[in-house]
């Protein structure tokens, strides 16, 4: 299958331009430079050119604070990114397969949150994908929406920091009550083939399995790349940030692949990108 890939240089997107041709499709790979998704001309363009056969929307603005400071921007990559996309896909006649979060709910559940539970985002980031989830759904009729939580790969992310901040400091506070299910993008990157291979349309969530506090990843982090640190459990009112996060950001598997744990996960990320050994480790 030829399959164009939006956002290349992201840690999914990267991932994905690797695994797919690895497991016998072609891959056009575009990054933001190549191919603004908010630029509807540009999408044309872009799938007129390379007529793939499915369309994964990989870019996103990520940044969840940064959204609520630059809310139009977040509406037009997060939102009308996909939407263009979408009535492109539909007109071209490809499949769509977009990427969202599990910002999408508020966190207030008290179990792990199922497809097609009631959205109600709490940030500007959450809202904006959300609305980008309603644009693919409702304007092209060959669609997959994978939602994932705390993705981690080749580029800036949690570990990352993690890793960076205790080489800075002797103590590091870390909330312990806001809950995700930890995600390596390479992982998250075979569930997406797993689903596109599949052919069967729908909502998916897609994530490593288990889940765990930012605290208990932090420490997960540090006995893995065996770094001797004081980890401090504080609530999230102790690190106020502008945007607001969902407690529970841990997402149901129900009816989609099933990735392997999380800590298997991140040790094999750790391995694969040399942070051992503090060879790798910075932003």
């Amino acid at each position: 299958m030829k399959i164009l890939i939006t956002g290349s240089k992201g840690q999914l997107g990267r991932e994905l331009a690797e695994t797919l041709p690895e497991q016998g499709h072609e891959a056009v790979a575009l990054s933001r430079s190549e191919l603004d998704v908010a630029d509807a001309g540009a999408v044309e363009r872009a799938i007129e050119a390379h007529s793939p056969e499915l369309v994964i929307n990989a870019a996103a603005y990520t940044d969840v604070d940064g959204c609520e400071k630059e809310s139009d921007l977040a509406y037009s990559v997060n939102a009308l990114g996909p939407r263009n996309l979408a009535q492109v896909c539909e007109r071209w006649g490809c499949e769509l397969l977009h990427v969202s979060t599990n910002y999408v709910f508020d966190g207030e559940g008290t179990r792990p949150y199922e497809p097609f539970d009631p959205a109600n985002p709490i940030s500007a980031y959450g809202r904006t994908k959300l609305a980008g989830e309603e644009y693919v759904k409702h304007l092209t009729s060959r669609w997959y929406v994978v939602r994932s939580a705390g993705v981690y790969g080749r580029g800036h992310n949690f570990v990352r920091t993690m890793l960076r901040l205790s080489r800075e400091r002797d103590v590091l506070k870390v909330k312990a009550d806001e809950f995700i299910s930890p995600t390596y993008a390479r992982d998250l990157a075979e569930g997406i083939v797993g689903v596109l291979e599949a052919r069967r349309y729908g909502l998916y969530h897609v994530t490593n399995a288990g889940s765990c506090s930012w605290h208990e990843f932090a420490r997960e982090i540090f006995g893995l790349a065996g770094v001797e640190v004081e980890v401090v459990p504080i609530p999230g009112s102790e690190y106020p940030l502008p945007a607001a996060r969902p407690a529970n950001g841990v997402l149901s598997s129900l009816g989609s692949p099933r990735l392997r744990h999380w800590r298997e996960a991140l040790a094999d990320y750790l391995e694969r990108e040399a942070v051992l050994g503090g060879r790798v480790g910075g932003d």
